[in-house]
């Protein structure tokens, strides 16, 4: 009931007509707001969110008063269903994009590689990713092996199955993602051209949304990446409040421990502004 009221509320102050089309896997709502439209995909973990559910991005969006594409998933299977495809088939041949002044696509992981996927049917939208797979096609990518269940259910054939090539006929594409953790930057390393730019989160791991929410950075990041504002430069520098995150520091603690690096774990401990008691210090030290 939420939901629907929204997409009332928000027909009625745009002049425009939202809707919900529901599909056994899932589920498309259209938030009508403005000339502008963001068109987010759900995240892995968006199917065991808390009632009532919403579309990965719809804060952001009636923040930014923009129109509002959300696709929300049912089961994990990275969109790659022939009810999706149809959908966006539909949408494209039935000139739904065109009617905005600005299209982005905007997802993390599996809803990164849904932006990615998806934003062909648009050429010219732009693309925000956090940490995407391009594809779970295992020809393509032998070293992706997180995923058995997304390799499973979705239809890896047919349309768009790789976003390295779909993404080509986007005007930009923003990539968000740890440099360091293996599969995600395979991943990145696909996707090339002179209107990709790669933003680098060094030891955030997979976990890049969460980290930037614990920074209180999730909004700042997004909104600016969508609009096209956000200047690589600037973006290193919102990053230094990561030394004072304690979740960060716990993620770059790990993965110097594992890596048996002994000096890392001390400068961390040295230099990480966090309110840590010298007890507690040296219990990480030990």
């Amino acid at each position: 009931m939420t939901l629907l009221k929204s997409i009332l509320e928000a027909s009625a102050k745009s002049g425009r007509q939202g809707f919900i089309r529901n599909m056994p896997r899932h589920c498309a709502v259209f938030m009508p707001r403005s000339s502008k439209l963001m068109v987010t995909f759900d995240h892995f973990g968006s199917v065991n969110s808390e009632p009532p559910r919403m579309p990965w991005g719809h804060q952001l969006a009636q923040e930014m008063g923009w129109s509002h594409l959300g696709n929300m998933t049912k089961q994990n299977d990275w969109f790659r269903h022939r009810d999706m495809f149809a959908l966006y088939r539909e949408l494209r041949q039935t000139g739904f994009f065109a009617d905005f002044e600005e299209v982005v696509f905007y997802g993390a992981s599996m809803g990164g590689y849904a932006a990615c996927a998806f934003s062909i049917v648009h050429p010219g939208a732009r693309v925000v990713a956090i940490s995407p797979q391009t594809t779970l096609r295992q020809s393509l990518v032998p070293f992706e092996t997180r995923f058995p269940g997304g390799r499973k259910l979705g239809q890896w054939s047919g349309p768009w199955v790789d976003a390295a090539q779909t993404i080509r006929r986007a005007a930009s594409v923003k990539l968000i993602y740890d440099p360091w953790w293996g599969a995600d930057a395979a991943h990145a390393a696909r996707i090339t051209g002179r209107r990709v730019t790669h933003y680098h989160t060094p030891f955030m791991r997979h976990r890049v949304p969460q980290h930037f929410k614990s920074m209180g950075l999730m909004s700042t990041v997004a909104s600016r990446a969508i609009k096209g504002g956000l200047h690589p430069v600037k973006f290193r520098r919102l990053l230094r409040k990561r030394h004072s995150d304690p979740g960060y520091v716990r993620s770059l603690l790990e993965m110097a421990q594992a890596k048996g690096h002994k000096a890392l774990v001390a400068r961390v401990l040295d230099r990480a502004d966090l309110p840590l008691t010298a007890q507690v210090r040296a219990a990480l030290a030990k």
